[in-house]
């Protein structure tokens, strides 16, 4: 099952969120949660971050609710909300990973 993690940075974190930034990618690759699609979201500037949205596949709720409430960006302060939703990709979008895409490891097509 797919689960949209959408999290918004509290209020001046920028200086936690960069020094706990290689802690947090790392850990994006070693729990039982398989990430799909991740990345900052920005501010109307396109490069400052306020948050993040992690797409990820996983058995059940509690898997992903233990998996964003462990990341270092929830347990260092950086994240102020963090929402978490299932999500059912339609047929009908206009971009769609393939299954074999979604299977494919980070940095290959």
């Amino acid at each position: 099952m797919l689960w949209a993690i959408h999290c918004l940075d509290a209020p001046g974190t920028a200086e936690l969120r960069a020094a706990q930034r290689p802690a947090h990618s790392a850990r994006l690759h070693t729990t039982q949660v398989r990430p799909v699609l991740y990345g900052p979201l920005v501010d109307a500037d396109g490069t400052t971050a306020v948050g993040s949205l992690i797409m990820v596949e996983a058995a059940n709720r509690k898997q992903v609710e233990e998996y964003v409430l462990t990341d270092p960006f929830a347990v260092s302060g950086v994240w102020e909300r963090i929402d978490i939703q299932a999500f059912a990709p339609s047929q009908r979008s206009p971009v769609r990973l393939t299954e074999e895409a979604a299977q494919a490891p980070e940095g290959r097509p």
